[in-house]
């Protein structure tokens, strides 16, 4: 406590005041009741007001604003805390296990962001729970350490923490931190998250950091006082001795909102035996093809599929990149497999039944716990094929039926990596071309100038995309080179590397006023050019399609990704650009007769005559 020691030049009295306040705290002590201040000392009490900085009261009843503050405790969002369990694993109650309150949840998920944070107190051995801390005024001071101290590392039981950037091996869920702050409320009175501290200026460091003088514990819900709300737990909250509600999708059937209109449920058996299973059940709005897929890293390729369609039965398929492959009848152990449809009203349903294997040779292993899978249908197709955008990525705890959408990890680097291809091969690289083919239309060595610039500032470009790509496949954890369109990009970057060296090494034409043929070198070397410069756009007018499928599959679940609006947009584009190609070509290497000379020989068209040598 901040106090003021005062007295007058005669000693007769002594009042002690609260810092900044004008009211007397402790009434003026009898002259009796106090040792007998000398005229020396007196002298110097007269001239001099002392401040001193006392630890904080040992009781919270004693707390005042302005007092420091330190305590070690659990970072607890208020959303949980009220809720009663945590939303990353609803059958955990949250003041009981907040060391499995995952960092994901903590600092990912809005909901839980914006209600703000609370350091949690010590563990009432009464009830079993933690105690109602200091509210935190500064979130975002306590989202930044969190996310600086959190591992991004995977983990089989907890959700992944995007946000985080601490090294593996720190921890992924029980965020505790020393926090150090200045008390500026003391609440509104209740016995409730409300009614805690808030402390400003706060500090937040490693929990392995002590208080040389640890704050005093507030309230305890169910503490055998009655300390709590009237009826002894904070609103939402299960009160002392009443069971909170929890769910185990081992004992009842657990439900996932997949999509509108698409829902998941499912129950596990005997998950901790060797034969465990899984039983499934699929249920969609509409007449169509369902699928449901396990997957190591949230992506298609490798992943084990579950796909049925009205007119067959569920069975297991290998997904790979644009296309999949049904196992082998030996592989084939689902049970109680069906699909069917019913009328609900107007509405037509469809549900797929099976129940499959936890843990099988050669499979990607389901826990129960959270696991990467993804989902699919037909929409309006019941023929198994290509889903379009009816499909998305989704981690879901089978253990507590917790779910999360999959939020878009690179989604800007590989958005970056589209657009300088698609600048350097879907405009550049025809500017180039063109350039060539109407030539006649420039004036002098103009075209080739032109052809030159949009060529290396292509090939600069994709340069760049071939750096990005090559970087977040590594950082993503994938085979560099396992689907076609990486393969083509390796392929496309090789070759536009060596058509570049090969358009430095050029051999001169002849000299306008010569009178000489093309050299044989030449030629060879024109045709050589030509072909693979052809070639090249025809891969690039490819590789740019298949890199659209590619980009909204792997993020058409997490945001406004619409693959069919882009790549009718951009079949457009190259339709015109292969039109404007074509027209040129035809044209000016086979409609347009050469001009002649007075010696009856062929010469080029007159802004031609003074060709730059250098081409």
């Amino acid at each position: 406590i901040m106090v003021t020691v005062e007295a007058d030049a005669g000693g007769n009295e002594c009042l002690i005041r609260s810092a900044g306040d004008n009211d007397v705290v402790a009434p003026p002590p009898m002259m009796d009741d106090i040792p007998t201040v000398t005229d020396a000392t007196a002298a110097v009490v007269a001239t001099t007001t002392t401040t001193v900085a006392a630890p904080p009261p040992a009781d919270v009843s004693d707390l005042m604003v302005g007092d420091e503050i330190c305590i070690t405790g659990f970072i607890m969002d208020t959303f949980c805390i009220n809720r009663g369990t945590l939303l990353d694993a609803p059958s955990i109650v949250t003041l009981q296990n907040p060391d499995l309150h995952s960092y994901h949840c903590l600092l990912d998920v809005g909901v839980c962001i914006n209600s703000g944070y609370q350091v949690l107190g010590e563990k009432d051995p009464s009830t079993g729970e933690y105690c109602l801390g200091y509210r935190l005024e500064e979130t975002d001071k306590v989202v930044a350490a969190g996310r600086a101290h959190g591992t991004t590392k995977s983990h089989p039981d907890f959700f992944k923490c995007t946000t985080c950037s601490g090294p593996d091996d720190n921890p992924i869920a029980g965020y505790r931190a020393t926090v150090k702050g200045i008390i500026k409320e003391l609440g509104d009175g209740s016995q409730s998250v409300s009614g805690q501290p808030l402390l400003t200026n706060i500090q937040m460091t490693d929990a392995s950091e002590e208080c040389a003088t640890p704050a005093p514990q507030t309230v305890c819900l169910g503490s055998p006082d009655g300390a709590g709300s009237p009826d002894g737990a904070v609103p939402g909250t299960p009160s002392a001795g009443e069971k909170a509600p929890t769910v185990d999708c081992s004992s009842v059937t657990c439900e996932t909102e997949l999509t509108e209109g698409y829902t998941l449920r499912h129950k596990l058996n005997n998950p901790a035996e060797p034969d465990g299973t899984i039983s499934m059940e699929l249920i969609y709005e509409g007449d169509a093809w369902l699928g449901i897929a396990f997957s190591e890293d949230e992506r298609m390729g490798g992943s084990d599929g579950i796909l049925g369609s009205p007119d067959g039965i569920p069975q297991k398929y290998r997904l790979n990149q644009g296309f999949i492959e049904i196992l082998s009848p030996e592989e084939q152990t689902l049970t109680e497999a069906s699909v069917e449809t019913t009328e609900d009203g107007d509405q037509t349903m469809t549900v797929m039944r099976f129940t499959k294997l936890l843990v099988e040779p050669n499979h990607i292993d389901v826990t129960a716990g959270v696991n990467n899978m993804l989902w699919a249908n037909g929409g309006d197709s019941t023929t198994i094929g290509y889903h379009g955008t009816n499909r998305a990525p989704i981690q879901i705890n089978l253990a507590s039926g917790a779910s999360d959408t999959v939020s878009a990890p690179n989604m800007g680097a590989w958005l970056a990596h589209g657009i300088c291809a698609f600048v350097a091969w879907g405009m550049l690289a025809p500017s180039a071309v063109n350039s060539a083919i109407y030539r006649s239309l420039f004036k002098g060595p103009l075209w080739f100038k032109i052809h030159q610039f949009a060529n290396a500032s292509a090939y600069a470009l994709t340069v760049i995309a071939f750096v990005i790509a090559v970087a977040f496949i590594s950082k993503e954890g994938n085979p560099h080179w396992f689907s076609s369109h990486a393969k083509m990009g390796l392929s496309m970057f090789i070759i536009a590397s060596v058509q570049v060296l090969w358009g430095a090494a050029r051999p001169h034409l002849p000299g306008p006023d010569s009178g000489d043929e093309k050299t044989t070198i030449r030629k060879v070397w024109e045709i050589k050019h030509r072909l693979t410069g052809t070639i090249l756009l025809a891969c690039g007018f490819w590789q740019m399609s298949a890199g659209i499928k590619l980009f909204a599959g792997k993020y058409s679940g997490v945001g406004s990704v619409q693959e069919q609006g882009v790549t009718i947009a951009y079949w457009i584009w190259i339709g015109a650009e292969v039109a404007l190609l074509l027209i040129g070509g035809v044209y000016f290497k086979l409609l347009r007769k050469p001009v002649e000379d007075d010696g009856g020989n062929d010469a080029k068209p007159p802004t031609q005559e003074k060709e730059d040598d250098a081409v």
